[in-house]
């Protein structure tokens, strides 16, 4: 088996807008840390699969789709085996449009140089392959993520997934780190470029390896997770106390030195089965008023607010505001809909196996108690990857529909959509023959 990593700057230019944050006022004033694309590429047997990384928000799935026709077309490895992964960091530059920035532009430059950044890092990594030994496992924190919906923060998956890479000398050179939580440590009041703590949490594993080792943070189940801050509360721009640069490098080393915990408990080995599939699953969209209606009922909640007192503290303004924002976000996916003419969204649903394990590609952010259901679907161990090879909001769980809030309004699919997750999941591992039935 061959394994090679590579990675290149995504930082954006001084002055771009940033992304994740509605309420965020101004733009980018500088960078924090650098933001990257990182790649890792698997061989073995003659089968290739890349693992692509991205400090960003999220990117659309048409992105995607024609910067892994480019890699294949420089790199002998199939469209179907690339996985791209963004990190959901809210310090990032605007790369998709969403229900959180439905007027604002993408700038094209930029964009280009970002699929020109992946396709070098994947040319890197296929290029700089060594010999290598491969092995994946877990380990455990508390403390980092809590459930933001919920008054005890529960429940939350305290497992990481750990992909280790040996050389043939016996020394880690590479690891991947997959953990189910919001990068939102930094909030709306933060114009530098950051990849918050998984961008800590990296460094803080090279630092440890040493010179010329290499990783990588690929997102879970993080729909409802975050390291305790309302999502209510940052979109409708109210700041509170700790969402600072140091504490996002104490979540980071925190998480960085749980995964080095682990690491000299996850075997290695010479040779690992790849297999790799996706599919398009169909999920119905929430019914919406036609966009003439929802576009009065925006502007009939822009006016409350205008009348009155900018005061983030009291609560009929911080009332208003959630109201204008669910008006927002009811309009964007009110026009959205009409592109649809069945009702229904087309999601790709992808899986990767290596070795005894398989990662589930899922471009949504999708809630812990859905992510732990898939990694009960049978099998070989399972891991989720969210915001994954696009991005089309959140996938509450069905139990979520009954309380509704913010992550239920910015789903742009009803309460089925947690079933047919988990049918789609089950229907790659059946294709790629990882469970029976």
């Amino acid at each position: 088996m061959k394994v090679g990593f590579g990675k290149r700057s995504i930082s954006p230019p001084i002055g771009a807008p940033l992304a994740g944050f509605a309420a965020r006022q101004g733009v980018c004033e500088g960078i924090h840390d650098e933001l990257f694309a990182r790649a890792v590429v698997i061989e073995d047997s003659g089968t290739v699969v890349a693992l692509v990384s991205l400090d960003l928000l999220a990117v659309a799935s048409d992105f995607v789709d024609e910067t892994r026709r480019v890699i294949a077309a420089q790199v002998p490895i199939e469209p179907a085996a690339i996985l791209i992964a963004s990190t959901h960091t809210h310090a990032g530059p605007v790369t998709v449009n969403a229900f959180f920035n439905p007027d604002e532009s993408l700038d094209a430059g930029y964009m280009a140089l970002l699929g020109n950044a992946i396709v070098e890092a994947v040319e890197t990594a296929w290029q700089s392959r060594f010999p290598a030994r491969v092995g994946i496992g877990t380990g455990t924190i508390d403390g980092l993520g809590v459930n933001r919906r919920s008054p005890d923060g529960q429940p939350v998956d305290r497992e990481i997934g750990i992909l280790k890479v040996d050389d043939d000398k016996g020394r880690t050179r590479a690891v991947l780190i997959n953990y189910g939580c919001h990068p939102t440590v930094l909030g709306p009041d933060n114009l530098l470029a950051s990849g918050d703590f998984p961008a800590m949490a990296i460094e803080r594993v090279e630092s440890r390896l040493g010179d010329g080792s290499f990783a990588m943070y690929v997102n879970g189940a993080q729909g409802d997770i975050s390291v305790g801050h309302s999502s209510e509360l940052s979109a409708i721009g109210v700041v509170t106390p700790g969402r600072t640069f140091e504490r996002a490098t104490e979540l980071g080393h925190q998480l960085g030195d749980s995964v080095l915990s682990g690491l000299s408990a996850i075997p290695t080995h010479d040779r690992a089965r790849l297999q790799f599939d996706t599919l398009v699953a169909r999920f119905p969209l929430k019914p919406y008023p036609p966009p003439e209606q929802t576009g009065m009922a925006l502007r009939e909640a822009e006016a409350h607010v205008n009348k009155l007192p900018v005061n983030g503290e009291l609560p009929e303004y911080r009332q208003a505001k959630s109201e204008l924002l669910y008006s927002s976000i009811t309009h964007f996916y009110a026009r959205q809909a009409t592109k649809y003419k069945d009702g229904v969204l087309p999601m790709e649903l992808q899986a990767i196996q290596i070795g005894d394990s398989v990662f589930v590609g899922v471009p949504a952010e999708v809630f812990v108690e859905v992510g732990m259901r898939i990694k009960s679907t049978g099998g070989p161990p399972t891991f989720l990857a969210g915001i994954t090879n696009g991005y089309i909001g959140y996938l509450p769980s069905r139990k979520a529909f009954e309380t509704g809030g913010y992550e239920v309004v910015s789903a742009r699919c009803g309460p089925d959509a947690e079933d047919r997750l988990i049918e789609g999941v089950k229907r790659l591992k059946r294709t790629l023959g990882l469970v029976n039935g």
